[in-house]
């Protein structure tokens, strides 16, 4: 997990001095602001996980910082620090989203501390739990996709061959993808891999190149134009999820969205698939 981001808004050097001597022992990345305009850039750019705020502030006041940073992204956890305490401040505070409210300037070492600690431990199992999901979404998406190109690849043979019978492999793929295929499996086969069928070793990327093959036959228009709504239709479908696949495959955790995306294209492709044409 990446080190926890503070950012520092103070215009003050000293209190920004102190502070950053008080959170020596945290093991996270100090940033600074010294006014309320710089608090907001730093915060678009830099996403701290934290902001230590200062509520008397030039440029912009503490208070309206943090209803900005909280209108752009709640998950960031905001404390606002100040030597004019009261409980209409206190509770303007917790009701414009702050984490915590510290009264007390000069601060002392183990209140922002005992803060600072307990915030960042509720971001960071936030973090962990977001990741486990995360990891989980990966895994379900490789078992969806895995299962996809296994039937995807069984109706390539199926269809190709009722069209082109035994000669299917030779008129029906591309030459580039025939060549590849060829070249991994006597690679599998002089590493005494268990050999494959041809069509194993191809990448996802090609799976679309062989719906659209067209040289001396024409594989669309021939065979998959009538399992499938059109051309726009099949090509924007596996463009995103070999977009998806990528990403998987880097690994690169997929959003929700590519996930909804991955179930709803494959289920449909696959349904299209199994007409009785």
């Amino acid at each position: 997990m990446e080190k926890n981001k503070i950012l520092i808004v103070d215009d003050t050097p000293d209190n920004v001095k102190l502070l950053k001597t008080i959170l020596k022992d945290i093991d996270c990345d100090i940033i600074v602001a010294t006014d309320g305009e710089e608090a907001l850039n730093k915060t678009f750019e830099e996403q701290p996980d934290l902001v230590l705020l200062d509520y008397m502030l030039p440029k912009l006041d503490g208070m309206k910082v943090l209803e900005k940073i909280k209108e752009w992204n709640k998950d960031i956890a905001v404390v606002i620090i100040t030597a004019y305490g009261s409980e209409r401040l206190a509770v303007e505070t917790m009701r414009k989203g702050g984490e915590d409210y510290i009264i007390n300037k000069p601060l002392r070492k183990k209140e922002v501390l005992d803060v600072v600690n307990r915030i960042l431990d509720e971001i960071n199992l936030k973090k962990e739990s977001s990741l486990e999901k995360e990891e989980n979404r990966n895994l379900q998406a490789y078992r969806i996709l895995s299962r996809f190109e296994r039937k995807l690849r069984d109706f390539f043979v199926k269809t190709l061959k009722q069209e082109y019978g035994e000669n299917w492999w030779s008129i029906g793929i591309p030459k580039n993808i025939q060549t590849l295929c060829e070249e991994r499996r006597n690679e599998a086969i002089l590493r005494k891999k268990k050999v494959q069928p041809l069509l194993h070793y191809t990448d996802f990327s090609h799976y679309l190149s062989i719906i659209l093959y067209k040289n001396d036959v024409d594989n669309w228009k021939s065979i998959y134009e009538k399992y499938f709504i059109n051309i726009g239709w099949i090509k924007g479908r596996m463009i995103e999820l070999n977009e998806i696949r990528n990403d998987i495959t880097h690994p690169k955790p997929i959003t929700e969205m590519q996930y909804e995306k991955l179930k709803l294209y494959t289920g449909e492709i696959l349904e299209y698939m199994d007409r009785n044409v």
